[in-house]
């Protein structure tokens, strides 16, 4: 018998199994609003320009392949550092943040879940609904998940005092997750006022907060994107920091992570260095230096930057221009201000108050694929698409 045998299948990825029906679908007219990757007018996620002069200067000035050690990339580290905690943060200043390069924002992730354990985290907090690999990667960490309400889909609105009252039943040392702007899959963000009074809450609990920033720049621009994250860690004192360029930088096959911490004392950083350090060496043990060198090559020339920049601000304005198109259209189709609040939620995506069965007789009518939760990605659409789209999700909303 094979020593396989003991193993029982598992459920296959809702996602995945998505694309490829969308794939292997033989309709012309077809729209994939489910994959949550950044695409143009086209269809397409180009490299960008800026990204692709950065990897000719790497290939050009590189000498050798060696392991940069278990912090990867320093410079890479230091201009995260600056993006998430600002340019000369008296915390750096101080010694009271420590930042690691890490496989993606999964890999930061997987460090930021493993300190929790090692901090005595026994539960950690979600929001409700959020990102589906949050709960997977707690619970791989042998963590018990909980949920604190979030947002109400049928209003595409925050309800901050329902977050609030649900962050309020939380134990002291249990963990956090807080996704940074454009949350993911409702597109719907804290205020900096929120921020505030989120993280004077998680300070008087005693939680441990990892803010998850994926979309950085997708929402208001880099500088206003995070104003709120550091509000919280003005307010909170510390916190974990799980960072992704796959989504502002284009790099998602390149797995260009952060992940950062700060704290209250150099000498509790310095420790939770040393644990950090421990976790990368046990799961992955060196980490990837491509994306990050690409990252570090771009914000280290002023010329790449500003290049770099004027195409992110083009990927914001085109994601805003089709959330209002789109929101504009439902209202017209619906004759219902219900889905108006697309226009004003950030990023990538939003979540539709939709049934599953009617978001599968979309599918199978009308060629429109998107998860069961009703999540879409904006980034998806094109404007020529909106009218055909809109009436779809009229006919079912």
């Amino acid at each position: 018998m094979s020593q396989f045998s003991t193993l029982t299948p598992m459920p296959a990825d809702a996602l995945l199994g998505l694309m490829t029906a969308y794939r292997e679908d033989p309709r012309d007219e077809k729209f994939d609003l489910g994959v949550g990757v950044y695409k143009n007018d086209k269809g397409e996620t180009p490299v960008m320009s800026a990204v692709a002069k950065a990897e000719a200067l790497i290939l050009k000035s590189q000498t050798t392949k060696v392991y940069e050690g278990p912090r990867g990339n320093t410079e890479y580290c230091a201009a995260i550092e600056g993006f998430v905690f600002g340019e000369g943060a008296s915390a750096v200043q101080e010694g009271r943040t420590l930042s690691f390069t890490a496989p993606g924002g999964c890999g930061a992730l997987f460090l930021g879940t493993g300190l929790m354990s090692r901090m005595g985290v026994k539960t950690v907090w979600v929001s409700n609904p959020t990102w589906p690999n949050h709960p997977n990667v707690v619970r791989f960490m042998g963590l018990d998940v909980a949920e604190y309400p979030y947002a109400d889909p049928e209003t595409g609105e925050l309800d901050l005092a329902a977050m609030l009252a649900g962050i309020e039943k939380a134990e002291r040392g249990d963990g956090i997750i807080i996704q940074g702007p454009c949350h993911n899959p409702t597109g719907i963000d804290l205020t900096v006022e929120d921020w505030k009074a989120v993280g004077a809450l998680v300070k008087d609990k005693g939680l441990i907060a990892m803010l998850d920033v994926a979309y950085h720049g997708f929402a208001k621009g880099l500088d206003e994107d995070v104003k709120g994250v550091r509000a919280f860690i003005e307010a909170a004192g510390e916190a974990l920091v799980s960072y992704s360029c796959s989504k502002n930088f284009g790099l998602y096959r390149e797995r260009a992570g952060c992940f950062l911490a700060v704290g209250e004392s150099a000498e509790g950083i310095a420790a939770a260095v040393t644990h950090v350090a421990a976790l990368a060496r046990a799961s992955y043990s060196m980490p990837p230096a491509h994306g990050a060198a690409i990252v570090a090559t771009i914000l280290n020339n002023a010329d790449l930057r500003a290049e770099w920049e004027a195409e992110l601000t083009q990927m914001r304005e085109r994601m805003i221009s089709l959330r209002k198109a789109l929101a504009d259209a439902l209202v017209e189709k619906t004759g219902s201000n219900r889905l108006a609040a697309v226009a004003n939620q950030n990023g990538m995506f939003s979540q539709l108050p939709l049934s599953k069965d009617g978001i599968t007789a979309m599918r199978e009518k009308s060629g429109l694929y998107m998860p069961n939760s009703g999540r879409i990605n904006i980034a998806g659409l094109s404007l020529n698409d909106i009218p055909a789209v809109a009436d779809i999700i009229a006919s079912e909303a």
